[in-house]
């Protein structure tokens, strides 16, 4: 009797519910392997779990979450699309969804998953954030513009809407509605005594004051942000303005800084530009190729950019680099023909790589510029367009000209650095000098750098006037000028004019590229005063000074290497050179 009846409620008893019992306690044991951070055992319950119960939608969507916490995006996309057929189009996985393709830089899918959220859930305000956030990112300015507006007049004050409209305002080159937005979501945020979010509004802001070439409030607003939340972002902004200025141990402290805060690749951008900038070459040769070969883009979701125009600057970076060191090696003192067949490979090596990444630049460069011009936004079209065409004389000033048009209307002071371009791509040394004159000398010495640098081809050789912007390009940068093919001039002395290895380190300092007199010689431009001088059969002091009696720029002893005379003035004059070069903190 008593069997009869266990078997009678075994028959009665509903399936579905025997079915989610067991699915549950899948469900229970895989979070409790996730808990335990036994995340391989974690998906092999799932799994066997989802094979049992097909319908177990939940299952589906705790893997899904696990690969996305993961940063798996690609599985987990998957996993959250099978959630959506298992239990139709739910609010929280369409959210997930349109993450996903966004981590996965699939910007069209997100913005179609996200389109459709909205015709679902339209009082969803975040959905709609996220969404006018796409349009940024796909350069669809108007479009993002008119339906966070909309969103502000139906629901209300929101600063997640402020902060994304201050940004699509940046885009469109709309100085004050960006910064009204940017200060209304920090207000705001405030308020609500959320400083994260006040952070990242004032980085925001930041970013926009230095486009705008407003430099003091640019740093006045990373102040507050790091202040606000100690973040990688904050020091990166602010390391960009100190490299404006060419301080290059501030700049590189910030970086430093960011780089124990960043989990994105940055930071190694930044520190391959600032190592370029400053004739580091393979310190910013071996950052740039790290970020080049790494194949995690998904930080990008938060950030304005995109895989092409995150590309297109790593090849632009490595492209200089790789031109930097065919340009030194040529330089470099060698003797004996098996160096110096040594030295013209690895030259050669170098401007093939550098003609590569140059060509990848300008590809990304064509590519962006159409982008952009797609959605209408003509004056970040005309500048990539004039950066993939620069080695065209005509085509390039024609886009320069149309970005000029426009620029200037909405921030006059870029007007100097449209003569800096235009200079460097005509030749012309009255629109260069015009270019320096109206730079800021304190915050925007790399564009004196910059300037200089395409004037100095232009002033006769062995000139005063050459030798005078030579002088002031090593006081802006030492380390820039072998990179570029320039080198300082200098009046030498010998102590102890008969020797032989100290006369034979001058004409390899010669043929470095220097210009060198002797110190009694009266001509104009020999601001620097090198002098060599033995200290010991095996030792020789060099001794830079600014002027014949001014401050010492550096005294360093050299210990001769072994061997005969000409290979130990070689190895001498590249010790000298890199001391001359060296950027002292």
């Amino acid at each position: 009797m008593i069997l009869l009846l266990c078997l009678l409620l075994v028959i009665c008893s509903p399936v579905g519910s025997q079915e989610q019992q067991n699915a549950d306690w899948y469900y229970q044991s895989a979070r409790e392997a996730i808990e335990a951070e036994n995340y391989e055992a974690a998906v092999s319950i799932i799994e066997e779990g989802k094979q049992r119960f097909p319908q177990a939608a939940d299952l589906v969507l705790l893997l899904a979450d696990l690969y996305y916490d993961k940063e798996l995006y690609a599985l987990a996309l998957e996993e959250y699309l099978n959630a959506e057929q298992l239990q139709g189009e739910e609010y929280l996985t369409l959210i997930q969804i349109s993450r996903c393709y966004g981590k996965l830089n699939q910007e069209g899918e997100s913005i179609a998953t996200l389109e459709r959220i909205l015709e679902l859930y339209p009082e969803s305000v975040s959905s709609i954030d996220d969404l006018g956030w796409m349009y940024f990112k796909t350069h669809q300015l108007e479009r993002g513009e008119e339906l966070l507006l909309q969103a502000l007049r139906q629901f209300g004050a929101d600063r997640g809407i402020y902060m994304t409209l201050g940004t699509l305002y940046s885009g469109m080159y709309d100085y004050e509605n960006s910064k009204r937005f940017y200060l209304k979501a920090i207000e705001d945020a405030l308020d609500g005594e959320d400083l994260y979010f006040a952070s990242v509004a004032y980085y925001n802001l930041s970013l926009l004051e230095h486009s705008f070439y407003n430099y003091n409030s640019a740093l006045r607003y990373t102040e507050e942000s790091i202040q606000m939340s100690d973040r990688a972002p904050g020091h990166l902004a602010r390391g960009e303005l100190f490299q404006s200025r060419l301080d290059f141990s501030r700049a590189l402290s910030e970086y430093q800084t960011a780089m124990v805060k960043d989990s994105t690749p940055l930071t190694k951008v930044n520190l391959a530009l600032l190592y370029q900038k400053f004739g580091m070459l393979e310190l910013a040769r071996r950052y740039a190729e790290e970020v080049l070969n790494s194949r995690d883009l998904a930080w990008m979701y938060y950030y304005g950019t995109d895989v092409e125009r995150h590309l297109k600057d790593v090849h632009e970076i490595l492209a200089d680099v790789y031109d930097g060191l065919a340009r030194s090696e040529r330089v470099k003192p060698q003797i004996g023909a098996l160096q110096v067949v040594r030295r013209f490979v690895r030259a050669v090596d170098y401007r093939l790589k550098a003609y590569y990444h140059r060509q990848k630049q300008r590809l990304y460069s064509l590519r962006i510029g159409r982008s952009y011009l797609s959605e209408k936004n003509y004056l970040d079209a005309y500048s990539e367009f004039y950066r993939a065409n620069e080695r065209y004389r005509r085509i390039a000033l024609k886009y320069l000209g149309l970005a000029r048009d426009l620029e200037v209307q909405v921030s006059p002071h870029a007007v100097i650095y449209y003569e800096q371009e235009e200079g460097k791509i005509r030749g012309s040394r009255e629109r260069l000098e015009r270019s320096i004159e109206g730079l800021d000398p304190f915050w925007e010495r790399e564009g004196i750098f910059e300037s200089l640098r395409h004037l100095i081809p232009l002033l006769a050789d062995k000139s005063s006037a050459r030798r005078l912007a030579l002088n002031r390009l090593y006081e802006l940068n030492p380390g820039g000028l072998l990179q570029y093919g320039f080198a300082l001039p200098i009046a030498v002395s010998l102590e102890g004019r008969g020797d032989r290895i100290l006369r034979r380190c001058v004409g390899f300092l010669k043929r470095s590229g220097s210009e060198i007199a002797a110190v009694a010689d009266e001509q104009e431009g020999f601001l620097y005063h090198l002098i060599l001088e033995r200290e010991s059969e095996q030792r020789v002091r060099a001794i830079l000074r600014k002027g014949e009696r001014g401050g010492s720029v550096f005294s360093e002893l050299i210990t001769l290497e072994p061997g005969r005379p000409r290979r130990q003035a070689a190895a001498l004059a590249r010790s000298v050179l890199e001391q001359i070069y060296t950027v002292r903190r």
